[in-house]
């Protein structure tokens, strides 16, 4: 079937998603939309009430009367910031496993080809179409491209490693034109 010429063909490859790959684009998908989103924030917030909280028994001349509230939430801001900066991408990257070794699919190699207004991907087993309006965020880092939105199998993870550096770079330009607010560089400047 011939392409619709209004619709061109902009890259055409196989590959499959590696584990780390796959985690750690969930992770970041989980820093922007997930629970991890505004962890840094929160964790700002629970250490000034525990500095505060030190800061008051203090200036109670540490009585042991005066002790009980400082005290309680010292510990609680304490375990609040443990939570947020540890616990939370813990958590993170085990739903990450849990999804990639759950879905069969993930991990199988899949034909991809992106076009002007959508993309498509497809093994002996799925077919996907996805429109850019169907992306709420497009993240381009060192290794990967990560495309995150649409209802099944929201997160599409592109090894940039495996790509040769023409298709890499008509990617990378694609997305930054043709999802401009969605768009985001992780690698800093570019030339």
């Amino acid at each position: 079937m011939a392409d619709n010429i209004y619709n061109s063909l902009i890259a055409e490859f196989q590959q499959a998603a590696s584990f780390d790959d796959y985690k750690n684009a969930y992770m970041l998908y989980d820093l922007r939309h997930g629970s991890s989103k505004g962890r840094e924030w929160k964790a700002s917030v629970f250490f000034v009430l525990a500095v505060g909280a030190v800061w008051y028994a203090s200036v109670q001349h540490f009585r042991l009367n005066e002790l009980i509230m400082p005290a309680l939430v010292l510990v609680i801001s304490v375990y609040m910031c443990v939570y947020y900066l540890f616990i939370v991408p813990s958590r993170s990257a085990n739903r990450a496993e849990r999804i990639y070794k759950s879905s069969w699919y993930i991990s199988r190699e899949k034909q991809y080809k992106f076009y002007r207004d959508n993309f498509t991907y497809k093994n002996e087993y799925e077919y996907q179409k996805r429109y850019y309006t169907e992306i709420y965020d497009c993240i381009e880092t060192k290794d990967t491209f990560i495309l995150i939105g649409g209802l099944e199998n929201s997160l599409t993870v592109i090894d940039k490693r495996q790509l040769d550096p023409k298709q890499r770079e008509a990617l990378s330009s694609h997305f930054r034109s043709e999802m401009i607010r969605q768009y985001r560089n992780t690698e800093g400047k570019r030339k």
